[in-house]
């Protein structure tokens, strides 16, 4: 059966549009400004994160799996933990409705070509546990991803768990950042915005939150 046969998605576009507005009221600056590449970027840090907890949520809390058989669990010096793993990696950019191919959409309906998506995931692997780990490249934001999720996850993930099953949360969080990509087509180098992205959401698939 297709694993997404009973994904309502009018719903999660629903949530996803109330998620996307509470972002960027959340991120306007005192004169009412939004920066583009933050909200991007934020975006991003959350769809990704997204991922890890509906790993979490099926093959931990449904399928009673044990963490080390889910994740592949990597430990820095200052003794942090960051996973990976093949089903990390599906919700990210493998499946039907992987933040990948949200993002993807975006890109195409703007002409635009996409980012390469392998040197992204070779370069979070390299920084990973390093001074540069949850900065984007080449772009300037207004806080580095770890904040954004630390400080937008909760409010937000109460919202969006009153639109999506388990497993669905990075649907909704992707179409959200949709949404926010098809907005820069104006102003950004789209592929750009695909590589903020997909650079924020591989990275925040990957950090212990817990």
């Amino acid at each position: 059966m297709e694993k997404y046969e009973k994904t309502d998605i009018t719903k999660l576009q629903k949530g996803a549009a109330e998620v996307f507005m509470r972002t960027v009221n959340a991120m306007r600056n005192a004169d009412g400004q939004l920066h583009p590449q933050s909200l991007i970027c934020a975006l991003g840090s959350l769809a990704g994160y997204a991922c890890q907890q509906d790993v979490r949520d099926i093959y931990m809390k449904q399928k009673g799996f044990p963490e080390d058989k889910v994740f592949t669990v990597m430990q820095d010096k200052q003794g942090r933990r960051f996973f990976f793993g093949d089903l990390l990696n599906e919700p990210l950019v493998n499946e039907r409705y992987s933040v990948w191919s949200l993002i993807g959409g975006a890109l195409r309906n703007a002409g635009a070509a996409m980012p390469d998506v392998n040197d992204i995931f070779r370069y979070v692997s390299y920084v990973v546990g390093g001074e540069q780990f949850g900065k984007v490249r080449s772009c300037e934001t207004g806080d580095d991803m770890q904040t954004y999720v630390k400080q937008l996850w909760q409010p937000l993930y109460s919202i969006a768990k009153n639109y999506a099953q388990e497993g669905e949360l990075h649907i909704l969080f992707g179409i959200a950042l949709q949404k926010a990509a098809a907005g820069c087509r104006s102003s950004l180098n789209m592929t750009e915005v695909g590589r903020i992205a997909m650079e924020s959401a591989v990275s925040m698939s990957k950090i212990d939150m817990r």
